[in-house]
Order: C-alpha cells, then structure tokens, then sequence
C-alpha cells in the first residue's frame, strides 16, 4: 500500500556466516535459507532489508542492544531467551555430532563417561544443548572460532573429537584438504532447531509478530518445503511443535501505524 511505502524502513539481519543459512558470495550477494525467506518477508511487507556477517557472538550483541534488527540462525537456549525474543517457530534443524578422524577408534555410545581421556574441540559460541554443556564441564575442552580451524586440528591429531553439524563442517570439507580423513560417529550429541531472532525491548514486537504471521503463511503454502530442498537443508517437524496462537494487537500488516517497525 502506499501507506507501507511512505513509511518503510530499512531492516538489518546479522549473523555469522552458516554453510546454506547466510553466506556472502564472492560476488557481494547474500545467499541462503535464512536470506531467501528474509528476502521475501521484506518484499511482502514493503521493507529494504540488509545483511551484514560478523562474528557469531557480536552479532548476538548487536540484536541484544537493538543496533540490529534480525539474528539470523541462533538456537533456542534459555540464556539466549533471556535477551532475545524468538520467532515462535524455527527454519531448519540440525544434528550436533562428534567428528573423529577415520583411522582413529574411539568408542562414543552417548556416555560422557567414555571421552573423558579425549581431547575435545567445540565451536565458541555455539549451543549443543543442555546435556553436552554440563556432562563436559569437567573434561578437555578447546573452543575455536571458526570450524576450519578445528577441522584441521582434529585432522592433524591435535584433537581427538570435534562437536559440530554436519551442514556446516561438509560445505568446509569440501572446500580444503586435510592430511587425514574424518568422519562424524554416532550417536548424536543433540538435535538443535535454528530461528530468527529479535531484540527484546517492546518496541521490535511488531516486527517479529509480523515476521510470526509471515513464517507461518510460508509453511502452510508449502513454500519452506520447496526452499527446504533448494538449499538442502533440514526443516524441523512441524507436527512436534506445539505453538500457542498469537494475537497481533498492533492490528493488520497494511494499516498506517507509525509505530509498526519500532520507530
């Protein structure tokens, strides 16, 4: 509507760079799950909407403070909740695993108890759940910013096991070469479910009670499926996921409230 257009705004969506969720492409463009959904919520609502990767954790700071206006990607944790707001359902799911080199025996059926003599890489930053945060306080932890840097530790032996996903740590295998193979092993750590995510002052609760509306059209027209499989990622399953039915009171998307977008 013309109202919408006269009042747009320009949105910003952080995150660090997630293999099919958010990346930069040599050529400038953003791409992925998360940006195509984005993309087509702010041409819906009339918005200009832009992208910035940073390091995982400032870009949580960012939303935190409300000097951006999306997170893109995090998992639900309630440390998070306490100064996030998250979208009331989630945009892809992944698998939290441990990765071993091949050639490397290690016994791993669940029990913590089994690596407590291995040396265990993880990623700064990043939630795998309530069990592997507290059954590994106690053992041999390495964190490190970016998962080619530990891909190539646990590949040279410096590592015995990295916990990561699968999504991401292929899109790096199958850009690097590494001296020796490895391999995730079962059983997973944990199942995790990725979301947008909002800051939590007042003032952005319209924007993610639209964004809510938007997300939820998308599912039922089967459009997340399609783009699901485009990007080859993982959708959650919907039929597990008991959502309560939001009110909106700002009232409907195409009415001339000047407050809408938090401004």
């Amino acid at each position: 509507s013309l109202c919408l257009t006269a009042q747009a705004k320009d949105l910003l969506a952080v995150g660090s760079s997630f293999s099919q969720i958010f990346e930069l492409q040599a050529n400038g463009e953003y791409t992925g799950l998360g940006v195509d959904i984005l993309n087509r919520f702010a041409q819906q609502q009339s918005v200009n909407i832009h992208y910035q990767i940073t390091p995982w954790r400032r870009a949580i700071s960012m939303v935190e403070r409300g000097q951006a206006d999306i997170l893109i990607g995090p998992y639900d944790t309630p440390e998070r909740n306490a100064n996030l707001v998250f979208a009331a359902k989630a945009f892809y799911r992944d698998d939290m695993v441990f990765y071993a080199r091949a050639d490397n025996e290690i016994v791993w059926n669940g029990d913590y108890a089994s690596i407590k003599t291995q040396l265990i890489g993880k990623m700064q930053g990043w939630s795998y759940g309530t069990r592997f945060t507290e059954q590994t306080k106690s053992l041999n932890i390495n964190e490190f910013v970016d998962i080619k840097s530990g891909i190539e530790r646990l590949s040279r032996g410096d590592l015995d096991l990295l916990a990561t996903n699968s999504r991401n740590t292929n899109a790096v295998l199958a850009q690097i070469k590494i001296p020796k193979a490895i391999t995730p092993i079962m059983p997973i750590i944990d199942v995790r479910d990725g979301f947008m995510a909002f800051p939590k002052q007042a003032k952005f609760d319209p924007l993610r009670i639209r964004f809510d509306s938007f997300f939820e059209e998308m599912i039922q027209n089967g459009t997340l499926t399609t783009l699901g499989q485009k990007y080859r990622v993982t959708l959650p399953y919907w039929s597990n996921l008991i959502i309560p039915v939001k009110s909106d009171p700002l009232g409907d998307a195409h009415t001339c409230n000047k407050e809408w977008w938090g401004t």
